[in-house]
């Protein structure tokens, strides 16, 4: 009912144009024994071929009822280590630069994010990955940078500058949920040591983490950026620690097929930019604690 409403046509006449489709191939598009129906490999591999021929035509549609100018939905996500309010500056600029677009924006762990590309429920996305990371061939790709990691701890705890890892074991952690790539780098740091890991503490939303860090619950770790935006950072401190100095590039990813949408992609990345450098002026040193 949702495809004849979308395509102001009857159910009888979606059903006959899909069994159209299904003479082409001699085979089905359509696996008709599951609720809801789902495509077959067939169906999934014709989609793959008409997918940038809808795109031109959606292009070509927008090229002359708008003069070219990016119009309609456009998805884009952002990755929770960026700090969750990072996506408000390409959201203004996009709203500046595009009114006639409708934005639908989201704010989730990369491995989420990486998923919603595949699955096309996202335009594009920026995300976090760790150097050497495999990034999947049929999406664009471009780095925007590379964003360091510290370890937070609270403004009372004692901790050598720089710390050891044997000192770090012995503390409890406060962290992202798995599937977290900031924390996956950190577990490996520590089995690759032989030393035990004990996050103490799950937590989404790094005010939070930064909240019960502060409490003397566990030590943190984020990006230098997203502690220097912190309320809570006069009640904490970065450790620098000794022979560990973990970073994650920031990707900007999308498909190849982006159309009429490249504008607004372009618009992300220029926000995202700015962002990453004016983040990159750091007002103290590692070690000390913001007042």
């Amino acid at each position: 009912m949702a495809a004849a409403a979308a395509l102001h046509l009857t159910q009888s006449a979606v059903t006959r144009r899909i069994q159209n489709l299904e003479d082409a191939p001699g085979m089905p598009l359509l696996d008709r024994q599951t609720r809801p129906m789902q495509l077959t490999r067939a169906g999934q591999e014709t989609y793959e071929f008409a997918k940038p021929v809808l795109s031109s035509v959606n292009d070509l549609k927008t090229g002359i009822m708008n003069g070219g100018e990016p119009s309609g939905a456009f998805r884009f996500g952002m990755p929770r280590g960026l700090d969750d309010l990072a996506i408000g500056s390409p959201i203004r600029r996009l709203r500046t630069d595009f009114p006639k677009v409708r934005i639908q924006a989201f704010v989730q762990w990369t491995g989420v994010l990486l998923d919603r590309l595949a699955n096309r429920t996202l335009d594009a996305a920026v995300v976090l990955l760790p150097e050497g990371s495999t990034l999947p061939a049929s999406l664009a790709a471009e780095c925007l940078g590379t964003e360091p990691l510290t370890v937070i701890a609270a403004k009372a705890t004692r901790l050598s500058q720089p710390a050891t890892f044997e000192e770090l074991s012995s503390n409890t952690w406060v962290l992202n949920p798995h599937g977290c790539g900031t924390r996956h780098l950190l577990e490996v740091a520590f089995l690759q040591r032989g030393l035990p890991f004990d996050p103490t503490v799950e937590a989404e939303g790094y005010e939070l983490q930064f909240s019960l860090i502060s409490d003397g619950v566990g030590l943190g770790l984020a990006m230098p950026q997203v502690f220097y935006s912190s309320p809570m950072r006069k009640h904490l401190k970065m450790v620098k620690v000794k022979g560990f100095s973990p970073s994650q590039n920031v990707w900007l990813l999308h498909s190849r097929h982006i159309g009429r949408l490249a504008p607004a992609v372009h618009c992300v990345r220029e926000a995202i930019t700015q962002q990453l450098r004016s983040k990159a002026r750091k007002p103290f040193e590692i070690g000390q604690s913001a007042n």
